[in-house]
């Protein structure tokens, strides 16, 4: 009488045990799909864009400064705050008040209610899923601040800014931004392509390409080039995609990569990563050496002195 009621117990409480676990399991999924519906909500007004076809009217000068004003530039200035704000952080000996981390928030939020109330031209597609990665780009920063404000605690420097580098909303704010970054250098391409003959208006980086292939390349063709390694490498930097080409190219012209025998320009890339050598403003020191007879949209970064 007494097995039977242990059995029966024991019964009873593998039941319970089992219901306990389904039903934890259903409020964990549960919570998880409202997660994900309150996330897709945010992005609902970013996917709902229609891209037309390109045609003789796609790509004109006006399309490229219109948009350098309304979405590069603000873009750019959260980037470069961003990163400086990573840097002090980075030096910091102290633990990091959340004061920084809510600054970067409202920096990307304030960014994307500029950046999203400008339309681009349907006619240029590239340009208008530009701005779509860069509104992507500025709303997962806001997320991830929000994210790393619960882990960061009492970390010091160095520690939160590891944290915030490897926050998996952070490494997807870079990826949309460099994307974006390169549909705009491809959009300059094909702006080139319809004011320059011989110049084609699609181009795709390989590493294996030999410097003098690279030489015989126009400025927009490299820059495309450069926009690629970019996004390879995940290359979230302050300088410019042209102050990488004329870095690149100034090591070609003056003989260094020949005697340090980088005979390709994948090779060129990868020391030019590892020491760091590219710095802001590289293409204005070294544009009337290397392009003053280049084709060049009339673009703020390419007309600085």
């Amino acid at each position: 009488m007494i097995r039977k009621n242990n059995t029966k117990f024991e019964m009873l409480f593998s039941l319970g045990f089992l219901a306990l676990l389904i039903t934890a399991f259903g409020t964990f999924f549960l919570g998880l799909n409202l997660g994900i519906d309150k996330t897709e909500a945010k992005y609902a007004n970013l996917k709902a864009i229609t891209i037309r076809e390109e045609n003789e009217t796609s790509y004109q000068q006006q399309d490229l400064v219109t948009f350098y004003y309304v979405v590069f530039q603000p873009y750019q200035q959260f980037k470069e705050n961003y990163l400086t704000l990573i840097e002090d952080i980075t030096h910091s000996s102290k633990p990091v008040s959340s004061d920084k981390l809510k600054d970067i928030r409202d920096n990307a939020k304030a960014s994307y209610e500029q950046i999203a109330v400008h339309s681009i031209a349907d006619s240029s597609p590239l340009l208008k899923e530009a701005q779509t990665d860069y509104l992507k780009s500025l709303k997962l920063f806001e997320e991830s601040m929000d994210q790393i404000k619960s882990k960061a605690g009492n970390k010091k420097g160095m520690e939160l800014a590891k944290i915030v580098n490897q926050d998996e909303f952070t490494v997807n704010a870079k990826k949309y931004g460099l994307q974006a970054q390169k549909k705009y250098y491809a959009s300059m391409l094909k702006w080139t392509a319809k004011t320059k003959n011989g110049v084609s208006a699609d181009y795709t980086y390989k590493e294996n390409i030999g410097t003098k292939e690279w030489s015989g390349y126009t400025l927009a063709v490299k820059n495309k080039a450069v926009t690629d390694m970019m996004v390879n490498e995940q290359l979230y930097v302050s300088y410019l995609p042209q102050d990488f080409t004329a870095k690149i190219d100034q090591l070609i012209s003056s003989g260094k990569a020949e005697a340090l025998q980088l005979n390709s320009i994948g090779s060129i890339v990868k020391v030019l990563i590892e020491t760091d050598a590219v710095k802001s403003k590289e293409f204005v020191k070294w544009k009337s050496t290397y392009y003053a007879s280049e084709s060049l949209p009339e673009l703020p970064f390419f007309a600085e002195y």
